[in-house]
């Protein structure tokens, strides 16, 4: 069975009217408020996996 990694919750704070624009994209797309975050947060979470793991070999 592959391992599962544990999960953390963020919280941020964003003015109603960025919250309200985050919730109409999301209902446009017919996803969770959750999901679109995570697509967005996906491509600078990857760039700083790559870079924590370059400066891991170099060290």
């Amino acid at each position: 069975m592959p391992a599962v990694e544990i999960r953390k919750q963020i919280s941020i704070f964003v003015p109603i009217t960025d919250w309200k624009a985050i919730r109409l994209e999301a209902a446009r797309r017919g996803i969770p408020m959750t999901e679109l975050c995570r697509q967005w947060m996906h491509p600078g979470l990857d760039r700083l996996r790559r870079t924590q793991a370059s400066g891991e070999r170099a060290a």
